[in-house]
């Protein structure tokens, strides 16, 4: 009787385990959460604050007014319209920029000029 007992136990905790391991994964695989959101609007903002320092174009105003969105749709709970709005500014910004992450360019640029593991070093 015992070891039926324990064996019920065993089952029980094994479909449980496996429910919330579906449950879990489903949830985590599905809509954009709220820090997914924030780290699209974080990357974005931080290409438009040094856009603002380098450039003087109108396109710059636009990627705020995207930004500005994507916080908003934030606060609505809209993640996946969030994360559009800061992948729209970031466009915009990298728009401006010609196509290249300025903030990594002149790093990229050094390495070009820059022989690494030569034998003349």
């Amino acid at each position: 009787m015992e070891s039926m007992a324990r064996f019920k136990l065993w089952i029980s905790l094994a479909t449980i385990g496996c429910i919330l391991g579906t449950v879990t994964t489903l949830s985590s695989r599905g809509v954009p959460s709220a820090s997914n959101a924030i780290i699209a609007i974080r990357v974005a903002h931080l290409e438009l604050s040094w856009a603002r320092i380098a450039f003087h174009d109108p396109a710059v105003q636009e990627a705020e007014i995207h930004l500005d969105r994507a916080w908003s749709n934030v606060r609505d709970r809209q993640y996946e319209q969030s994360i559009v709005a800061a992948y729209e500014a970031l466009q915009r910004v990298r728009d401006i920029k010609g196509g290249v992450p300025w903030l990594y360019s002149a790093h990229r640029d050094a390495d070009k000029t820059e022989p690494h593991g030569s034998p003349e070093s």
